[in-house]
């Protein structure tokens, strides 16, 4: 803490100096005249033009902060810092007299801390940034494993050949013994005992920009974005279908960027155009982790299952790729345009692609597994186009009415080869599978348009529109699902320091081109027989003899494509009663979507949001500002149990109703001087 108050105190200091600083007083008249009297004459000079007027900024905030809570909530503080002490969260020092600059600081020395810079001379602009954000997935986490370098995740081997030998003997005296109560009475006093681990990581982000030729017809800008993520998240990492190991996976990335933007601008409009390069890395090519039940490899045709009574073959170890390194390169051209009516048309074009060739890792962890020659590629050889285009045409015929219309499409084409495993997969690394599998290259193109038209009739201003949403997927259940939306929008002022505002908007989507089984089929060489609810034909019969789904129905369409009634409202109130040093606003915001046709999946959603905010200002030199929101967010689901195959019986369907409130309130005071 001393550390802190040193600076806040130097600062302050720092602060108060610059603020009380004058210019050198001027001479007493006597004094002048007789320096006059002393000058030579001087021909009389071209009035200058005048100078700019000189300004500077002194600015720090410093208290002192502390946190008190009954729990150690990751959510609270996802992406934030809470410190304890001495705090300062903003300063800012700009001025003008010989060069132009602007810096910013919030929340220093913080694990979310941001830093800004701004310096200007002639006919170059430069600006940078460092920020740094904190994600915090959760606190308090239990594991068996521990790090033994980065990325590989361990159990002792005392213990880990404990647990095997412990389920041997279970399995031979009794198989059907090994089951939840059995393994979690082995391993609960071990996991009790372990270690806590909290999974979070740290983003550091800087950018730095260069513009040249400023204020000139030709504006071309130079930009550099850097940014690191470290720390860990949760992995769903499995030995199979009872034996799941949760390990917190390592995040190690790196990403740049570079871009050279530039814009020509006339009366008449301008033209815009970017190239930009995007690198990934990942420091990491893979996570390896020791599976708690087993010391040495083996396997057996039930061995995904294990353990339990079918089962207690496995790998000693797994391994799962990380994300890999990956390029994306994209040109950009645009273009404005302004003419008649007060109009004016724009419009771009992107395309870009983006290529990963990352070696892939050996079939299996499980050296009792024989894996047949298969022929691989090295790498994915993966490749994706995109092309994005946008328009937005507006006009403002009238003094009272203004139209708008405005378009965009973005298609994402993958050209990723298919990989084919003729002879089957390793599943788990517990079992080798002769299925044949093919890889799928999901794909999709999108076009959303917007037309809307607003008419203001005084106190009143009228607004009413229109959106399309549509969507074409290749490899999904179905080809193409639009969704249809009208609007309106009513602002009020009724009195000068009271404006309402009100809000609707209703609609629908639906789909076409169904083929409710493609989705699983597409990863088969040779499908058979559909074996999973979610693909499985809306013409099945339940056990009773009843449809799957009653009449009319998608059934079990995913919450992405099935069809839905989308509802939204809102309405807002924005006060200012004294002069505008009180700004109050009040807000109320409540939307559905229910997807009437699906008996399974996602069934409905609500979403309710009430707010307040205030802002007061009694001074130049005081402001307090403040907001309250409360969220209300429900939702329910349906699914129905299933083993092997696909269960038509009515008692194997459960359900999920989830109901979660927010309420986040947030108070600031800042003082300048």
């Amino acid at each position: 803490m001393k550390p802190i108050l040193c600076v806040v105190l130097v600062l302050a200091a720092a602060a108060v100096a610059g603020a009380e600083s004058t210019p050198a007083p001027a001479l007493e008249p006597a004094a002048a005249s007789a320096a006059e009297a002393q000058q030579e004459p001087q021909p009389a000079a071209t009035p200058a033009a005048p100078a700019p007027p000189v300004f500077t900024i002194r600015r720090v905030d410093f208290g002192v902060s502390g946190v008190e809570t009954d729990t150690r909530s990751s959510r609270f503080r996802e992406y934030q810092a809470l410190p304890t002490g001495v705090a300062l969260p903003y300063l800012r020092f700009a001025g003008n007299r010989k060069l132009w600059y602007d810096v910013v600081a919030e929340n220093v020395l913080q694990s979310d801390a941001r830093y800004n810079a701004t310096l200007r001379s002639s006919g170059v602009g430069v600006s940078a940034s460092y920020v740094k954000i904190p994600h915090r997935f959760g606190t308090g986490g239990h594991t068996l494993l521990t790090e033994s370098g980065t990325g590989n995740w361990v159990l002792s081997d005392t213990l880990q050949q404990a647990f095997q030998n412990a389920i041997q003997t279970q399995y031979a005296a009794n198989r059907a013994g090994v089951n939840f109560a059995f393994l979690n009475a082995l391993v609960g006093p071990s996991v009790t005992a372990s270690n806590t681990i909290d999974l979070a990581l740290q983003r550091e982000q800087g950018r730095l920009e260069v513009r040249l030729l400023k204020d000139k017809p030709v504006d071309v800008r130079v930009l550099y974005f850097h940014e690191n993520r470290r720390g860990t998240r949760a992995a769903g990492t499995a030995f199979g279908f009872g034996n799941v190991v949760e390990t917190p996976e390592p995040i190690q990335y790196r990403t740049q960027d570079y871009a050279i933007t530039a814009e020509h601008t006339r009366p008449w409009g301008l033209v815009r155009g970017a190239v930009r390069y995007n690198d990934f890395s990942n420091r990491l090519d893979f996570q390896s982790f020791d599976n708690p039940f087993r010391a040495t490899d083996a396997s057996d045709a039930s061995a995904y299952s294990a353990p339990g009574s079918g089962s207690i073959a496995g790998a000693r170890v797994g391994r799962v790729s990380l994300p890999p390194d990956s390029t994306a390169a994209t040109g950009s051209l645009g273009f404005l345009v302004k003419f008649a009516g007060r109009s004016r048309l724009s419009a771009d074009a992107t395309i870009g692609q983006w290529k990963q060739n990352d070696a892939f890792l050996p079939m299996t962890t499980n050296t009792a597994i024989v894996v047949p020659d298969q022929r691989l590629p090295a790498g994915l050889d993966g490749s994706i186009r995109t092309l994005s285009f946008s328009g937005a045409l507006t006009s403002h015929p009238a003094d009272r009415l203004h139209l708008s219309a405005r378009f965009r499409r973005y298609d994402l084409d993958n050209e990723t080869p298919r990989v084919r495993l003729p002879e089957g997969y390793v599943r788990f690394d517990a079992v080798f599978e002769e299925i044949p599998r093919i890889s799928v290259p999901y794909g999709y193109a999108t076009d959303a348009l917007t037309l809307s038209a607003s008419y203001d009739l005084g106190a009143v201003t009228v607004e009413g529109g229109y959106k399309l949403d549509r969507w074409d997927r290749s490899f999904r259940e179905t080809e193409s699902t639009t969704q249809n939306v009208g609007y309106a929008r009513v602002d009020l002022r009724a009195r000068n320091w009271l404006v309402l505002h009100a809000t609707a908007e209703r609609g629908s989507r639906g789909g076409g081109g169904l083929a409710i089984d493609h989705s699983e089929h597409a990863s088969f060489l040779d499908a058979g027989a559909v074996a999973n609810l979610l693909a499985v034909n809306p013409a099945t019969r339940q056990a009773d003899g009843t449809p799957l789904c009653p009449p009319g129905t998608v059934c079990n369409l995913r919450y992405d494509q099935a069809d839905k009634d989308v509802g939204r409202y809102g309405a807002q109130a924005e006060l200012t009663p004294d002069g505008g040093r009180t700004t109050l606003t009040l807000s109320y915001i409540k939307g559905k979507d229910d997807y009437r046709n699906s008996r399974f999946g996602l069934i409905r959603s609500d979403n309710e949001s009430i707010g307040a905010e205030a802002d007061f200002t009694p001074s130049d030199r005081v402001s307090v500002y403040g907001f309250y929101t409360r969220e209300n967010i429900s939702s329910f689901q349906r699914g129905r149990q299933s083993a092997a195959t696909v269960s038509n019986d009515r008692l194997d369907d459960w359900t999920s109703a989830v109901d979660d409130t927010a309420h986040v309130v947030y108070v600031r005071l800042s003082y300048v001087w």
